[in-house]
């Protein structure tokens, strides 16, 4: 396949039509986004505020602390927390910092919206060109175009996604991959498929500062690509063959034909894997080195169940549709996964061009060729896009006695290193689309040269598109920042901030960071991080788990001590957020008890403010370290497997007795026995003391009840 070729005239001026039509198309599908450009950011308020703070925290890293942004100070006060395993695009940060800096964090956001759909689409039609060739109509080009960058997937990540509405670079990497693989077959001199692997090594390398999903979707297509070629050099030679058997003219072999050229296609595509390997290497070898030691970013199984398409999805039009959206999301209500992650919706008349495309190629020669490794694409990510089991309106239980159909993803996931650590499988359709995107670009182009009228034909089929594609109008989050944390802004004061409710991570409080700038003593990743001290330290604990955890504290007590030792100066409760129930009632008591009833620093509607006092009276009070498993609230219990730490902070040095309380049945701890309760006697130093439980039997599951701490 040749490389598109770009007159210095016409065909600029056709590029530059190209993608003026895709952003206006991006305008009017993203509508009232234009209207609100500098008010609010398409999406329903949550995760999109995630994206937000991403953007301030790599401006913030590059530019004011002067750091790479893979690491943050300003989240889990005081340990704060890597973001390797974050979906931190820094791609979009350090695109969006000339737009910040002129004109603040909203227009940023946009832009970067804006920026994604319109190069998305020009992607997708360079792409589209190459494959239908320097003579193909430009509306079926722009037709691929519109395909992948509105297709319902895209859409639907708008609502907060930005790591997964910034696909606009995989469409560059597969063109400059296929460019290569046509260097390699032709013989093309070693400075062309140079080239060619350069371009796609750089973008690989932008792919993968938007969004490590897609870096794997890019080396899934690669090995495609390559198995496609097999099969068709296989099938190339198989013909010659007949042709000499039957005594027909011998079709003339290609300049890289044989087993050879396929391996030097196999050698060129892994020297391009190898060198954007090197060039990613500062963040792959702490990823890799990370992932070996912990499991932390490994999600629940469960997850990536819940997080598959079901198979109905893909006939489902699109919710977000002014006309049949409400209906459509009624047939979409048994999925359990949320809208951005359930609708992969590929549209008919997608389907109906891309199957006239195979109708048609099976009665033209040349254009069988042109089909190319797209159907092969198209049916593998379709089939990892069902996810480990098969689910058809919500259900997997589909065999007789209730029994479930395995896919690929799931034996996959086993054998395949790091594949266990995707969640939302339903995202492969991004690859979906852009097959489907190439395949009814081919059926538009061969519909169209049957056509007397072709423009029309052409003009109607993606007006066709567009509207059964139609999201507008698309939901917008204005800001909900409380004017108080403009006047923290203000304070000189240092000191952290603990945002209530914490039972579950909010990220709005990124939001509220953005405008106070104090690290937050929680905060909302992408992969929780259990070195933090959210599950660890008392107080926190508490707040998370709406109750006590294993360690016993008296809040009224120790409550302010620990929040002061942790760095918190400011404690806030958002009744916004906890509108009632358990967990308001909770949190506002646990707030008195450790408050003692005193009037906060700050008080609303909205907002409960207390400023955490050093406290007059200290005493040591237990941390949880590394060695335990989570929280069981059922049981109320805590497990350990053979031994686990303890640090047992000092406010000064003296003489402690820790108490540990087993559950009736489990094994032994290596201490002395009082009562029912295992005691250990320590002098501790001021401030943070390591202690080591250990069981009687290596590798025993001991579980924990209760932990104390009492000066002697």
């Amino acid at each position: 396949m040749a490389g598109p070729q770009f007159p210095h005239r016409r065909d600029g001026l056709n590029h530059a039509v190209v993608l003026g039509g895709y952003l206006a198309l991006t305008l009017a599908l993203t509508f009232p986004l234009a209207l609100q450009f500098a008010r609010a950011i398409p999406g329903d308020s949550f995760d999109g505020w995630q994206n937000y703070w991403n953007l301030w925290w790599v401006r913030v890293a590059l530019l004011d602390q002067h750091s790479l942004p893979y690491f943050t100070n300003l989240l889990y006060h005081p340990t704060g927390v890597s973001l390797l395993f974050h979906t931190l695009n820094p791609f979009n940060g350090l695109l969006s910092l000339p737009v910040q800096l002129s004109a603040g964090l909203l227009v940023a956001y946009n832009s970067i919206v804006l920026f994604s759909f319109v190069l998305a689409g020009y992607g997708a039609y360079l792409l589209a060109r190459q494959v239908l060739g320097r003579q193909a109509n430009t509306i079926p080009a722009f037709a691929a175009g519109v395909i992948y960058t509105f297709a319902p997937v895209h859409v639907a990540h708008l609502l907060g996604h930005m790591q997964v509405i910034s696909l606009e670079w995989i469409p560059f990497f597969a063109l400059y991959l296929l460019r290569l693989r046509t260097a390699v077959e032709n013989a093309s001199p070693n400075r062309d498929a140079a080239h060619q692997a350069a371009m796609a090594v750089l973008f690989l390398a932008m792919v993968a500062l938007c969004d490590w999903y897609f870096v794997l979707y890019c080396l899934i297509f690669s090995v495609l690509v390559l198995l496609w070629s097999a099969w068709w050099r296989w099938r190339a030679r198989r013909g010659l063959r007949s042709s000499f058997v039957r005594g027909a003219p011998a079709v003339a072999a290609q300049p890289g034909g044989g087993a050879g050229g396929w391996l030097r296609q196999v050698s060129a595509f892994a020297i391009v894997w190898v060198c954007w390997a090197l060039l990613m290497a500062p963040l792959l070898v702490p990823m890799i080195r990370e992932a070996r030691h912990s499991r932390y970013m490994v999600p629940d199984p469960a997850q990536s169940r819940i997080f598959s398409a079901d198979l109905l999805a893909f006939v489902i039009p699109q919710e977000f549709h002014p006309l049949w959206g409400r209906w459509a999301r009624t047939l979409a209500a048994s999925f359990p996964a949320t809208v951005s992650e359930h609708q992969v919706f590929t549209g008919f008349a997608v389907v109906f061009l891309a199957g006239f495309a195979f109708w048609a190629s099976r009665r033209t020669g040349p254009w069988r060729t042109k089909l190319g490794p797209w159907p092969l694409t198209a049916l593998c990510f379709s089939v990892l896009a069902l996810g480990p089991v098969l689910h058809v309106a919500g259900r997997a239980d589909l065999l007789p006695g209730g029994g479930e159909v395995p896919l690929p993803y799931g034996w996959l996931s086993r054998i395949v290193p790091f594949l266990d650590i995707t969640r939302s499988l339903s995202r492969f359709d991004v690859m979906v689309m852009l097959s489907f995107a190439i395949l009814a670009a081919i059926g538009m182009q061969l519909l169209i040269r049957r056509s007397r009228r072709p423009v029309w034909i052409g003009v109607a089929l993606c007006g066709l598109i567009v509207f059964e594609f139609l999201p507008a109008p698309y939901p917008m989050s204005p800001p909900d920042t409380p004017d108080w944390y403009r006047t923290l802004a203000a304070d000189p004061r240092g000191g952290a901030v603990l945002n209530l409710p914490m039972n579950w991570d909010r990220p709005g409080y990124l939001l509220y960071q953005t405008v106070h700038r104090r690290p937050l003593a929680v905060a909302y990743i992408s992969r929780e991080d259990p070195r933090t001290l959210v599950e660890r330290a008392p107080v926190l604990q508490n707040f998370r788990h709406l109750g006590s955890d294993v360690i016993d504290l008296d809040l009224a007590a120790q409550g302010e001590q620990v929040l002061g030792d942790l760095g918190i100066r400011w404690v806030v409760l958002d009744r916004y957020k906890m509108p009632g129930g358990t967990e308001r009632a909770y949190n506002e008591a646990t707030a008195r008890q450790i408050f003692a009833d005193r009037t906060p620093a700050y008080q609303d509607e909205r907002l409960t403010v207390y400023e955490v006092l050093p406290a007059a009276a200290q005493a040591p009070y237990l941390v949880l370290g590394a060695g335990w498993s989570a929280f069981d609230p059922a049981e109320h219990t805590r497990a350990l497997n053979g031994s686990a730490t303890l640090i047992a902070q000092a406010p000064q040095a003296g003489e402690v007795t820790i108490r540990v309380g087993l559950a009736t049945g489990s094994p032994p701890l290596d201490l002395p026995l009082a009562g029912d309760q295992y005691v250990m006697q320590l002098h501790l130093q001021p401030g943070a003391n390591p202690v080591t439980l250990h069981a009687v039997q290596p590798d025993s599951r001991v579980v924990v009840t209760s932990l104390t701490v009492a000066p002697r």
